[in-house]
């Protein structure tokens, strides 16, 4: 009978100690100030994207017609 428990409170033991010292629950945690660092990191890179891609598009309609005034001039 006593080894009966002391088999059953060891089992029940090294269960817990497993799911207790797995490490994919703290994998999965983002914290709060983590996420809204992430998006600020995110939209900065997006929106200097699209400033620097309208800067281009800028460029190259002003070299355009600078070239139409010159041909056709």
């Amino acid at each position: 009978m006593t080894r009966l428990i002391f088999s059953k409170v060891i089992i029940t033991f090294s269960i817990c100690f497993l799911f207790t010292s797995s490490t994919n629950a703290a994998i999965l945690y983002i914290d709060p100030s983590t996420g809204s660092l992430l998006f600020q990191i995110l939209s900065a890179i997006v929106l200097a994207i699209l400033f620097y891609l309208s800067l281009i598009k800028k460029n190259i309609k002003r070299l355009f017609s600078k070239a139409k005034n010159l041909l056709f001039k």
